[in-house]
């Protein structure tokens, strides 16, 4: 069995995944706990009552991701400004306390001049090039879903600009806090019949804004239309096929393949809308892509 060398682990905002590691990246151990969030002030606590069964292997150097650098994090970790090649996120480390480091979060200008943020995405766009090393060449849109959706324009490794799209998060608030997609006892499922008649309803009436359109998921529902069950992924792709075909013209001068990074279901669903616009996409696993991130961050380390 190989020997321990460090601890990885991606703190978000409601979970903490934690892996215990060899030296190339292999996971020896696992483990969960709380979030950011529910980890308010007690940062340390939290991490040393996880790790306590593997401090038989001696001192460990711990590298985190995510939230644990935010404002309400364990210690806040500065923000590289875009353009920015990816790979100096390690030179810009924050230190928790002597065996622990966070990993920085990146911001720039957005598309709309705006500024935008990131954290923990970054990590995930490190693993995404060594899982995908012709990221590294030439210009690249990455799509990375999620709550709060990023999209990231790559340009031989350096991250030239990004824009964050709050569509999951419209889409959990839509669910649980509004009459237009179900009643409290009707579950959120993934219904693709309808998720798909969401997708093409997105693609409907282009210059029309989403505000204008969302209320037909309960004028649906009242019609007969659309079931109950279903509303929810009718929302889902009318979100999703929004946010894509909004995108995109954002990013024209990006003519390949767009690299989804994320969990498997929802890497398809934004690869399904993407397909509706005529746009290829390569799948890139999101869990394995921070951890991947986080391993190419301590090997850089070992090197320096």
């Amino acid at each position: 069995m190989s020997a321990a060398a460090y601890i990885a682990g991606d703190w978000g905002t409601s979970n903490l995944r934690l892996r215990l590691c060899a030296a190339d990246g292999a996971v020896l151990d696992a483990c969960e706990g709380p979030g950011a969030a529910d980890s308010r002030g007690r940062f340390a606590e939290v991490f040393d009552g996880l790790t306590a069964g593997w401090r038989s292997h001696g001192e460990l150097p711990a590298l985190l991701c995510g939230m644990a650098g935010s404002t309400f994090g364990w210690v806040e970790a500065p923000y590289l400004l875009c353009p920015e090649d990816i790979d100096n996120v390690a030179g810009s480390l924050a230190r928790a306390r002597p065996d622990v480091h966070i990993v920085p979060g990146m911001r720039c200008v957005n598309p709309f001049g705006a500024p935008d943020v990131m954290r923990g995405e970054e990590t995930q766009l490190l693993g995404a090039l060594e899982l995908n090393p012709e990221l590294a060449r030439g210009r690249h849109l990455v799509c990375m879903p999620g709550t709060h959706t990023k999209w990231v324009a790559l340009h031989d490794g350096t991250v030239l600009e990004f824009l964050t799209v709050p569509t999951g998060e419209i889409f959990r608030l839509l669910c649980e806090h509004s009459v237009l997609v179900r009643d409290r006892d009707t579950p959120v499922t993934h219904e693709p019949r309808e998720f798909e008649r969401g997708l093409v309803e997105a693609g409907k009436h282009a210059g029309v804004p989403l505000l204008h359109r969302v209320f037909q998921a309960r004028s649906l529902r009242l019609d007969k239309q659309l079931t109950p069950e279903g509303a929810a992924s009718w929302m889902s792709g009318l979100l999703i096929g929004t946010d894509c075909a909004g995108a995109l013209p954002l990013f024209d001068n990006v003519e390949t393949s767009i690299h989804v990074v994320a969990a498997d279901s929802l890497a398809g669903l934004y690869s399904a809308a993407l397909a509706k616009l005529g746009r290829p996409s390569i799948r890139v696993a999101g869990d394995d892509a921070a951890f991947r991130g986080l391993s190419r961050i301590h090997a850089a380390l070992a090197q320096s």
